[in-house]
């Protein structure tokens, strides 16, 4: 067997183990993998072609006039105007980059409409499979028109019913990225929240039995061959990127928050939390996801010996949340729990830097650190335990401490030699037993 032939069985090897291991729901591979490919999503921007970068060439590149100032004044093509503007008409209704201009209308082609009309007699007699190939065939040949934008979204709407979920999926964005300003862009986001709705309940162990798609859907375009989960997860983004102000996006935030939450991945969770909160403040799900975010900063704080600031930005919450919601009684009791677990855990992390400075020697320091817990946390066990180490410092000696040798700022007085700064730049020389004056 040659190198290339065992590289194309390795490959269907690694392929066949994918596709177990998703159609078994191994855990321990589809978690990580859809969270990969939720992050990692290259159709959410659509990269410049050839054709358009050929289009946006432009011989008035100098033009150093802004949006604002041509709205403000814009240019009277009677007034020396170029070639190029003479053919303006001022009292047209759309302000464009040369200043006011006429409304582009579409022009008529009976021939483009009747290829549409006839797509769309088999789109209503429920001919879909004809249909969505008809409606193909316009949206190639008509592209970057109105007709071709009509076809594009009847494509993928043909391919939603006949439940190909993926190739509807793929329509769907390629619609949004050949047609940003589509008009059809609510739909689109509607129609991807479903997508997305229905792959995630194949994961969801409390979904309906009639959610459910049958295991041969894998082969037949009913879900993602592989990473069910995680296809689900990047139609979320779809969704939320489509329309950040849109109905449905704060739904899609709180659905990709909570499953990073629930799969334990409580730093990317507290991220997608934090951007509801400033986001969409007005939404139903704002107070859940407040307690949310000081949920996923509490389980994801590792414990004293590492870094704090998660514990900071909970207790920050804590007083956002109960100044925003004063109402929700229940709730902000049990907030108040939670700050005293936060001021325990801000004890204990002094306590321990308390008790490394005990341990070295630094008696200084460390009756700095047992002190301010009974001033600060005085109902913190951790208290009891300073004032009993405290006790225990009082004890010890004093001793003097030198400043670190990397501190010692240059042409200044090193304290690790005896001759002070009496002899300025050659201070140091009072190690070798010189006197100030000198040499003797």
């Amino acid at each position: 067997m040659t190198r290339s032939s065992r590289m194309q069985a390795a490959a269907r090897a690694a392929a066949v183990a994918l596709i177990v291991g998703s159609a078994a729901g191994c855990q321990s591979f589809a978690v990580p993998f859809a969270q990969w490919r939720s992050t990692y999503d290259s159709g959410l921007a659509k990269p410049i072609g050839e054709a358009e970068l050929a289009r946006a060439k432009t011989e008035k590149v100098a033009d150093s006039d802004t949006l604002l100032k041509r709205w403000l004044s814009p240019r009277d093509p009677s007034a020396g105007a170029d070639k190029s503007t003479d053919d303006r008409d001022p009292s047209g209704k759309v302000l464009g980059s040369n200043g006011w201009s006429p409304f582009m209308k579409p022009k008529l082609d009976p021939d483009a409409q009747k290829e549409l009309d006839d797509a769309f007699a088999l789109y209503e007699a429920g001919k879909l499979a004809e249909a969505e190939s008809a409606f193909a065939k316009i949206a190639k040949a008509r592209k970057e028109s109105a007709w071709g934008e009509k076809a594009q979204f009847y494509v993928a709407e043909c391919q939603f019913h006949r439940k190909k979920y993926v190739a509807a999926h793929e329509s769907y964005e390629r619609l949004a990225a050949d047609y940003p300003g589509t008009q059809k862009m609510d739909d689109v986001v509607s129609r991807e929240y479903a997508i997305a709705q229905i792959w995630l309940a194949q994961s969801d162990p409390e979904a309906k039995p009639d959610q459910k798609l049958p295991w041969y859907t894998h082969w037949n375009g009913g879900q993602p061959l592989i990473d069910t989960r995680g296809m689900g997860l990047k139609a979320l983004e779809h969704v939320r990127h489509h329309m950040p102000d849109g109905p449905l996006a704060d739904d899609a935030v709180m659905q990709i928050a909570d499953y990073h939450m629930e799969n334990a991945d409580y730093e990317t969770a507290a991220i997608y939390y934090d951007e509801m909160i400033a986001t969409h403040p007005k939404s139903p799900f704002l107070h859940k996801a407040h307690l949310a975010a000081i949920d996923s900063r509490m389980k994801g704080y590792l414990g004293p010996a590492y870094d704090g600031e998660g514990l900071e930005k909970a207790r920050d919450l804590v007083r956002q949340t109960m100044a925003t919601f004063p109402d929700k009684q229940e709730e902000n009791e049990k907030l108040f729990h939670t700050l005293d677990l936060i001021n325990d855990q801000d004890a204990e992390r002094a306590y321990n830097v308390g008790a490394y400075y005990k341990k070295i020697g630094k008696v200084a320091a460390a009756e700095y650190y047992f002190g301010k817990i009974p001033q600060r946390w005085p109902n913190s066990p951790w208290a009891v335990k300073a004032k009993t180490d405290l006790a225990s410092l009082a004890k010890l000696p004093r001793k003097s401490s030198l400043p670190s040798k990397m501190l010692t700022q240059p042409n200044a007085t090193d304290p690790y030699y005896s001759a002070g700064g009496g002899m300025g730049g050659m201070g140091g020389a009072g190690g070798m037993g010189m006197s100030p004056g000198g040499m003797m």
